[in-house]
């Protein structure tokens, strides 16, 4: 993968996230908001790709990207780690395997977020209706598509019990998506002190108010005609909430998931979700 190259010491912040954009979303602009404090216009006037340099976007010549618009010259990715000013971020959604070595010996503050597997899915489905790389997909086979752990970053249960190896780590802030939205500044505190910066209540607020879900569904519709990834109907906030699965399965559905996610969590309770 030639986007592994690419990360440089100077890179001080990464942010990994469970089969679930919407979160990687949400904690990016905190993240965002916290180093940008001094200026929280900026937020506004960025495109997500700017925003969110992926590390699994690029740098690549993929004919089905090139199609789709989404590579530049020099891709997103490439542009953000030539140019961008320390420190560095970079969300990504990958597994373990699969990061920069320079992630486990550079070892830069890593925000990883844990989300209830259900909202996932139903998230995913969303995901796939809005950005154009993907394409629509029911929900009857999405779900099929999950059960074989066939979705685009693979099963949920292997990406979480490979990352549950570093969740101890002193770099590794683990955090789950529930207890964010249940506490937005208990989460915004964390996170600032994780990245070691100090800031007042005031603008601890600030940064709560810039990203409330509200406030991000309506600033993004300022900059959504500059963003390549999103299909004209297409929107990176969807509900912003917490069960909305229970809207999307069916009985049977569920009963199917609550099995193939116990058999799959095995040996790692601790991390398993209660429905």
């Amino acid at each position: 993968m030639a986007s592994l190259a690419y990360v440089r010491v100077t890179l001080q912040y990464a942010l990994i996230c469970f089969v679930n954009f919407p979160g990687t979303n949400w904690t990016m602009e905190i993240v965002d908001a916290i180093q940008h404090i001094d200026n929280l216009d900026i937020l506004k006037e960025r495109s997500l790709m700017e925003k969110m340099p992926m590390l699994e976007l690029g740098p690549s010549t993929h004919p089905d990207l090139v199609e789709d618009g989404i590579v530049g010259i020099p891709s997103n990715i490439l542009t953000y780690f030539n140019n961008a000013p320390s420190p560095r971020r970079m969300p990504t959604h990958l597994l373990p395997e699969f990061s920069p070595t320079q992630l486990f010996t550079k070892k830069p503050k890593t925000v990883i977020v844990n989300r209830n597997p259900k909202d996932c899915l139903a998230s995913l489905r969303s995901w796939h209706a809005s950005v154009r790389f993907l394409k629509p997909i029911s929900w009857d086979e999405i779900f099929e598509q999950y059960m074989r752990g066939h979705t685009v970053y693979g099963d949920y249960c292997h990406f979480t019990k490979a990352w549950a190896k570093y969740k101890n780590e002193p770099w590794v802030l683990w955090m789950q998506y529930e207890d964010m939205k249940m506490n937005h500044k208990g989460a915004v505190k964390r996170i600032a002190e994780f990245m070691g910066k100090t800031l007042t209540e005031g603008q601890i607020d600030e940064v709560v108010r810039v990203t409330s879900f509200d406030y991000m569904k309506e600033a993004n519709k300022t900059i959504k005609g500059r963003d390549v990834m999103l299909r004209p109907e297409g929107a990176w906030q969807r509900k912003g909430v917490s069960g909305d699965w229970k809207n999307t399965f069916t009985v049977a559905q569920n009963e199917i998931f609550d099995k193939h996610y116990a058999e799959n969590i095995k040996g790692y309770e601790d991390l398993k979700y209660k429905f």
